[in-house]
Parts: structure tokens; C-alpha cells; sequence
């Protein structure tokens, strides 16, 4: 398969790529930014998700098998404060993505997020309907329907929540610190892991409990969607809940590590105050029984999904301890 992946020195989409290449897939990955660290076995292509019409002519060159649009602004105050440049890459780039994979007969799967409820509800499956409470989950949700209403395209939406794990292209942007959203769990294993306090947010305004999502576990949810021939929405993310503070034990269970570091700690007041006008979606429960079916696995529980990743800590430290 030919597999043009968006966002490749990405957390999302360097653990695609890694696990692509390893089944022999061919790798496209559009880059801006930041390139990878290490030299790579895939074919680069700079490609800007500004430019609509690029977008096209980079898809018509490569001519995929498949596309994964893992790439996204994740910035919620660039985002709150800069809505007409993210809604052209966010939403306009999706379409022109879209479009030219419609245009080549290629099958997309677009990356989204549980974020797009607002987590009020007791339990959220594919097709609940959608209320988001920040300009990040409005993006996503216009993308989505947009996808649906693209008539003769070959689609999947894969929502996704909670991300950690190694990023395998760019390890020097892996996001280490404490936040309102449900990614902290790699700030949460490296101040264990070096013996320091780890502060969890326990609220005001912080997305309190989600699905945590081994990043190489989503990838494999990815690929499988990539080659699945349904259209329609996908939730590959982690197949069980957990709040903030259940998690944090469980990492350090998974780590061998202190517990008494974990710290319950009120929200930081200089991030309330800068993120005073954006909502955070408190609770996210959700079913993932029908991508499970769909699909032919269910995605990691919190303790599989730990474990696992135990594994590549390991053995990621082990090579560059060899080196």
C-alpha cells in the first residue's frame, strides 16, 4: 500500500509511519515545521495546509493507496485567538485533502477527537450527536460532516482522545508538561521516573476523566481503518475511562515508581486566567463497541495500554543508553 500520511513528526503520525513501514508500506509524509531528527526511509514532501490548491497537486503526484490526516493545530489559544488562519488549515485543508483523494480514488481516514462533545453526557457512542465547547472541537466537527457530505468519497473518521507515548520522528517536541487536557500522562511518567513531585490538575476548567490512547495502540486502529471499505465515524481510542487521578496511580504502578509523588493540585491560575474564555469538555465516557466489530480488535485498557508502553520506554532507553 501507498500511504500518505499528514503530520508525520507528530506524536500520531510518527508512530503510523513507524508501524507502516514495519508491515513494508510505501510512506508519503507531508512535512511543515520541524523536520524529523534522523534520517528517514519515506519519501518528505513539504506541503503547507494553507495552500489548498498544493494540496491537490501533492496528492495527484503521489497518487496513495490511502491517506491519514493526522495533522492538526493543537494550540487552543492560537486557535481561540486566530480562527480565520485555523479554519483554513483545519477545516479548508481537510476539504482540499478530501477533494483530491475523491479526485484519485484514495481512501481517507481523518483524525479527529473526542472533543467533540462536551462531555456532560453519561455515555457517548459513534453516533451521538456532537456539541463542542471550544473552537478546537467546532473545527473538527465541521470537518467531519463535511466528509459526510462529500458525495463518492472513500472515508473513515477515526476520533481519537487522550494521546502518550514516544514520538519516534521528533522526540524533542514531545509535549512534557502539566495541562487542562487529557495528554499528560508523559509529564506525568517522566517526574516519577526522575523521582520529582507530579502535580495533576484537579480543577477548576481540566478535562477530568477520558479515554487514554497508547499512541503506537491508535496507529494500529489507523491502519486497520485505512484498509476497512465502511465509510462513517470510528472511535479508536483507548476502550476504557478513567479520571486524572486514577490514571497518575496506575502509571506509577506501570513504572514501578513512588505513588506519594503524585500531587492532587488545585489548576494553575495563570492558565485559568489565559484560557478564561475557552471550554474544556469535563467527563468524556464513550462506547467503542461498534469500531471494535468494525474493526476486528478493541483498542488498549489503561493497564494493556501502560504496559505496552512500558515496553517501548524500555526499549527505546535501552538503544540510546547502547549508543
Amino acid at each position: 500500500m501507498r500511504l500518505y500520511v499528514t503530520g508525520g513528526t507528530g506524536l500520531v503520525g510518527s508512530n503510523v509511519i513507524r508501524l507502516a513501514r514495519q508491515r513494508g508500506y510505501e510512506i508519503i509524509a507531508s512535512q511543515y515545521g520541524p523536520a524529523p531528527e534522523w534520517a528517514v526511509d519515506y519519501q518528505l514532501d513539504p506541503l503547507d495546509l494553507r495552500d489548498h490548491a498544493a494540496i491537490r497537486r501533492s496528492i495527484l503526484h503521489y497518487q496513495p493507496d490511502a491517506v491519514i490526516h493526522a495533522a492538526a493545530i493543537l494550540d487552543q489559544i492560537v486557535m481561540d485567538t486566530q480562527r480565520e488562519l485555523c479554519w483554513r488549515i483545519m477545516v479548508g485543508g481537510t476539504r482540499a485533502l478530501a477533494e483530491a483523494c475523491r479526485e484519485v480514488g484514495a481512501r481517507l481516514v481523518f483524525v479527529s477527537s473526542d472533543w467533540v462533545f462536551d462531555g456532560r453526557e453519561a455515555l457517548v457512542h459513534e453516533g451521538s450527536p456532537p456539541n463542542p465547547v471550544n473552537f478546537y472541537g467546532l473545527m473538527k466537527v465541521a470537518s467531519e460532516r463535511d466528509l459526510g457530505a462529500l458525495d463518492g468519497l472513500n472515508y473513515g473518521v477515526a476520533r481519537l482522545a487522550g494521546i502518550y507515548g514516544f514520538n519516534y520522528a521528533a522526540p524533542s517536541l514531545l509535549r512534557k508538561e502539566n495541562g487542562l487536557g487529557f495528554d499528560f500522562s508523559v509529564y506525568v511518567m517522566h517526574r516519577l521516573a526522575a523521582g520529582l513531585p507530579a502535580e495533576v490538575w484537579t480543577g477548576p476548567k481540566v478535562n477530568d476523566m477520558a479515554h487514554p490512547t497508547l499512541a503506537s495502540d491508535c496507529a494500529d486502529m489507523l491502519l486497520r481503518l485505512a484498509r476497512h471499505d465502511g465509510n462513517g465515524i470510528f472511535h479508536c481510542f483507548g476502550s476504557e475511562s478513567i479520571n486524572r487521578i486514577e490514571l497518575a496511580h496506575q502509571i506509577a504502578a506501570a513504572f514501578d515508581t513512588d505513588p506519594a509523588l503524585i500531587m492532587p493540585t488545585r489548576t494553575d491560575q495563570a492558565v485559568l486566567d489565559a484560557m478564561r474564555h475557552i471550554g474544556i469538555p469535563y467527563r468524556t465516557r464513550a462506547s467503542c463497541q461498534r469500531t471494535a466489530e468494525a474493526l476486528g480488535r478493541r483498542a488498549f485498557t489503561v493497564a494493556e495500554g501502560l504496559a505496552a508502553f512500558r515496553q517501548e520506554w524500555d526499549a527505546f532507553h535501552g538503544a540510546r543508553d547502547a549508543k
